[in-house]
This record gives structure tokens, C-alpha cells and sequence, in this order.
């Protein structure tokens, strides 16, 4: 126990003051006391003041002399603690309190010069510890900024994309680079999607590139295939409008020269691109013909299939699909055209299909069971 802390100050003003010069009387750690001094600021205390004075003296070393101030020192605690609850005060009625009060006011400019220095001290310190705080948080800040710098002259953005931080010259960033100009493989789009960068913009943006390029291989170069695909390309975007007039000014398509397969095609895509922008009178007239033409594709038999079931004549709808079925269309890919069409209908629509729908057997658990 230190021998400083056996009088607390704001409890017992004027032994921890006693106690605080006896210290230093023995070890002149803070500034000299004198010997005399002390014996008479004892005396002027009392009785058991004076009696811890003498114990300290008789001790041989300092080491000594510090263990008697906190060992008898606790006889002279109580007796002080005895006193403050009976009369109030830490000094006793005999005591000499003139004697006290002037010998501690000539060591207390001490105390006070020293209380100030160590305020100064630890000013001193805060503020030291302050300026290496606020050092260190500037040279962080500026350690992140080149960190920054660095990563930022080694990644790149694509904020048209929604792709942040990409490493440049990385597969992806030329990847990212050759979309911007025009369409990446499937198996690149595959990788890109297996490693987290692939997003639904990335997807469109290949479609577009895929639907631009079938259309200009059919202006420029004339090959009729090219135009059913970027047919089905722009539907497959949501873009028919595109192809639209393209296939208003080529009909009925006699450039086909009796290819019934290509004819079919055309016909067919066509009748979509008319279902597409609601326009489901021309488009079962292009289905019925594209029917003609190729009797054994289910294709056209799909497109009447959808338009009846989008237009409330369900029963013939469902006739069109048996057909397709019949011809090669497969359970999974009927399955998705229904679901299609009921998303795609109106909500007046929808409750009528989805009734016939439940009637039918049709119990999809994304139709629920129940008749609205």
C-alpha cells in the first residue's frame, strides 16, 4: 500500500498533508523536508502524531521508515476517524492548530509549485499525445489515399453495366470492353455469370448486340434466316416494335422461293411480333397460314395455342396446344407458355383463365387452387 493513499486529501485535508511531508521528509522525492519541522508539525497534531514520529524515527532505513508510516499509521487513522465522527473535525481540541497551519502553509507553495507542474506535465503530455494521434490519423488517411490511388490506376468501372472494381486488363474487363461494342460468346456470358459479374443489364446488352448484328446480316447481306432470328431476338428483348415495320413492308415473304421451312418461320415469328404488340387478329392469320405451309410443325400450332388462350377462346386454345403436342412440343415447354400467358394477360383476362385453367386440370401450385 502506498503510504500517500493511507489519508484520502478530500476526507482528511490535513493528515494526508502530514502524511505527504513525512514521505518526503524520507525520500526528498518531490523536495526536502525538514527533520525539525516535522517533529514539531507531530507535536502540534497530538499525541498520536507524535507517536507515529517517533516509530518512523526509530526506524533504520527508508524502506523501514515507509512501512511504519502505513503500519502504525493505521493506529493513528482510527483514532483521526474516531474523532471526525465525534466531534467533527480530523484535529483533536489539544491540538496546536496554529502551529499546523503555519508550518503546512510554509511547505504549501511547494505543494502547490508542484500540484502546477504536474498539471503542466500532463497538459504537456495530452497534448503531445494528441499532436501523435492527430499524426498518425493523417498519415492513415493518407496511407488509404494511396491505397486508393493505387487501386483506382489498377481497376476500372463500368457504372453502365452496374460493375464496379475490376481489375484492369482482366478477362472480365475485356470482356466488359468487347460488350460495349458488341456481343460476347454464350460461353463467355456463361463464365462471366459463374463468377458473380453477370447481371440482368449485361444480359440485355448482349441480346441487343446478338438482335442488332442478326438484323444487319439480313439488310446487308441478305440472308433470310438472319431475319427470323433477329426477330426472335428483339421479342426475346421486348423490343418488337424494332422488327415490326421490317416485317409490315416484307410480307407475305416472297423471297422465300418455296422454302415452306423458311416461309413457316417467318410466318410464324411474324405472327408473334403481332401477338406481342397485341394485334391478335393478324397474328392468327399469320399462324393459320404458317399451319398451311408446314402442317407438321408444332411451332405455328403454339403461336394459336397462345393467341386464343390471350384472347378468352380457351377451349380452341387448348385444341392448338394438343396439336403442338401431338407434333413434338415438349410437357416442360407447354408448361412455361401457359404460366407465360397467364402473367401476360389482363387481370379481367387472368380470372377468366385462370377458372378455365383449374377446371381443366391444370393444378399448378403457381395457380393455386382455389377459383377466383
Amino acid at each position: 500500500m502506498n503510504a500517500n493513499y493511507l489519508f484520502p486529501e478530500a476526507q482528511y485535508p490535513f493528515h494526508s498533508r502530514y502524511v505527504y511531508l513525512l514521505v518526503n521528509m524520507i525520500t526528498s522525492k518531490d523536495f526536502d523536508v525538514s527533520l525539525v519541522d516535522m517533529e514539531i508539525l507531530s507535536l502540534a497534531l497530538g499525541n498520536e502524531a507524535h507517536t507515529l514520529f517517533q516509530d518512523i524515527s526509530r526506524c533504520e532505513t527508508a524502506s523501514e521508515k515507509l512501512n511504519s508510516i502505513v503500519v502504525d499509521g493505521l493506529a493513528l487513522k482510527v483514532s483521526v476517524k474516531k474523532r471526525l465522527k465525534a466531534i467533527n473535525s480530523e484535529v483533536s481540541t489539544v491540538a496546536n492548530k496554529a502551529v499546523v497551519d503555519v508550518i503546512l502553509a510554509q511547505y504549501q507553495k511547494k505543494i502547490d509549485d508542484l500540484a502546477h507542474q504536474k498539471q503542466e506535465f500532463l497538459k504537456f503530455e495530452k497534448s503531445k499525445l494528441e499532436k501523435q494521434k492527430l499524426q498518425n490519423a493523417l498519415e492513415h488517411q493518407e496511407k488509404l489515399k494511396q491505397q486508393r490511388l493505387e487501386h483506382e490506376s489498377n481497376h476500372v468501372n463500368f457504372p453502365d453495366f452496374g460493375v464496379f472494381d475490376v481489375k484492369i486488363k482482366s478477362r472480365v474487363a475485356n470482356l466488359l470492353n468487347q460488350l460495349q461494342k458488341k456481343a460476347i460468346s454464350e460461353g463467355d456470358l456463361t463464365w462471366l455469370e459463374g463468377i458473380g459479374f453477370a447481371n440482368e443489364i449485361i444480359y440485355k446488352k448482349n441480346n441487343f448486340h446478338i438482335a442488332k448484328q442478326h438484323l444487319d446480316n439480313w439488310i446487308i447481306k441478305k440472308k433470310p434466316w438472319e431475319l427470323v432470328n433477329a426477330s426472335a431476338a428483339y421479342r426475346k428483348l421486348d423490343r418488337p416494335n424494332i422488327i415490326k415495320p421490317i416485317l409490315d413492308n416484307l410480307y407475305p415473304f416472297k423471297f422465300t422461293n418455296n422454302n415452306d421451312k423458311l416461309k413457316s418461320a417467318l410466318l410464324t415469328t411474324y405472327g408473334g411480333v403481332c401477338r406481342d404488340t397485341n394485334n391478335f387478329k393478324h397474328s392468327l392469320v399469320l399462324g393459320h397460314e404458317a399451319h398451311k405451309v408446314t402442317p407438321l410443325n408444332f411451332r405455328p400450332c403454339t403461336l394459336l395455342g397462345a393467341v386464343y388462350l390471350s384472347t378468352g377462346e380457351f377451349e380452341t386454345g387448348h385444341e392448338w396446344y394438343e396439336k403442338a403436342k401431338e407434333r413434338g412440343f415438349s410437357q416442360k415447354a407447354y408448361d412455361n407458355d401457359i404460366r407465360s400467358i397467364y402473367h401476360r394477360v389482363s387481370q379481367e383476362m387472368k380470372k377468366r383463365l385462370k377458372i378455365n385453367l383449374i377446371e381443366t386440370g391444370h393444378n399448378y401450385k403457381w395457380l393455386g387452387n382455389k377459383k377466383l
